[in-house]
C-alpha cells in the first residue's frame, strides 16, 4: 500500500511540475534539441540524394536490359 501512495504522490507532483513549468520545459527542450534536429534533417537530405542516385542507376539498368531484349528478338534484315 505504501508503494501505491508514493506512486500517487509522485504522479501528482509530476503533474503540478508540468503545469507550473510546462512552457519553460518546452522552451528548454526546443533549444537543447535544435542541433539534433538539424543533424537529422541533414541526414534525411543525404538519404534522399542516395535514393535518387540508386533510382537513376536502376532506371538506366532497366532501360539497357529492355533495349538488349528488343535487339535480341527483333528480326534482322537479311543483306543481299
Amino acid at each position: 500500500m505504501k508503494t501505491l501512495a508514493l506512486l500517487t504522490v509522485g504522479a501528482i507532483a509530476g503533474g503540478i511540475a508540468a503545469w507550473a513549468w510546462g512552457d519553460e520545459l518546452k522552451r528548454y527542450a526546443g533549444i537543447r534539441t535544435r542541433d539534433m534536429r538539424e543533424k537529422a534533417a541533414d541526414t534525411l537530405h543525404s538519404v534522399q540524394g542516395m535514393a535518387e542516385d540508386a533510382l537513376d542507376t536502376t532506371k538506366q539498368q532497366v532501360r539497357e536490359t529492355l533495349q538488349a531484349g528488343q535487339d535480341a528478338i527483333r528480326p534482322r534484315v537479311a543483306s543481299s
